[in-house]
């Protein structure tokens, strides 16, 4: 019995794989010398939404899934707010107020290279918005936890580029002004 208890435990250890957690965001220099290029008036930042709200996850191969807390846009809303605090650009009680959307997310882990995939759309409340495909690469591996792991490790600086992109963009200025 206790041999069948120690091979139970065993293979649920294995069957389940492990999670490959994201790490907290790093607020990008680049970005921030952007944000304040830009001369804008701080702004707020409302909760951001989702297509899929809630997500946290994705399955990377069979090895298990990719996971942030606490969820995908809540982790994308945070690091814009982050770049445009230290960018002077954010006061949470500013009548101009941000919306964001995540439209899409997802990756690839591949043998030879990987890459993150984000569609956000981000608005003000004229109904002025702009919507911003971000693709960042990163390397792959055959071995499927390495791959995963480098999956998770990208997460990040994918997020600083999809800001990047988002704050790059000439129509943010239009929309982060009253």
């Amino acid at each position: 019995m206790k041999v069948t208890s120690s091979l139970a435990l065993l293979a649920a250890a294995v069957l389940s794989g492990c999670a490959y957690n994201v790490s907290p965001y790093g607020a990008s220099v680049k970005n921030v010398e952007s944000i304040k290029s830009l001369g804008i008036k701080p702004v707020a930042v409302a909760a951001f939404q989702s297509v899929k709200p809630g997500q946290s996850s994705i399955t990377c191969r069979a090895a298990g899934p990719v996971s942030v807390s606490p969820s995908f846009e809540n982790y994308i809303e945070k690091a814009l707010i982050d770049e445009l605090k230290l960018a002077g650009a954010y006061d949470p009680n500013s009548k101009l107020v941000l919306k964001g959307k995540l439209e899409e997310i997802d990756f690839s882990s591949g043998i030879t290279d990987g890459k993150w995939l984000f569609t956000t759309t981000i608005a003000n409340a004229r109904n002025e918005s702009l919507t911003t495909k971000s693709v960042f690469g990163f390397s792959g591996s055959f071995v499927a936890d390495k791959a995963c792991q480098e999956t998770a490790q990208a997460f990040g600086p994918a997020v600083q580029k999809l800001v990047e992109d988002i704050v790059r963009d000439p129509k943010f200025k239009q929309i982060a002004t009253d």
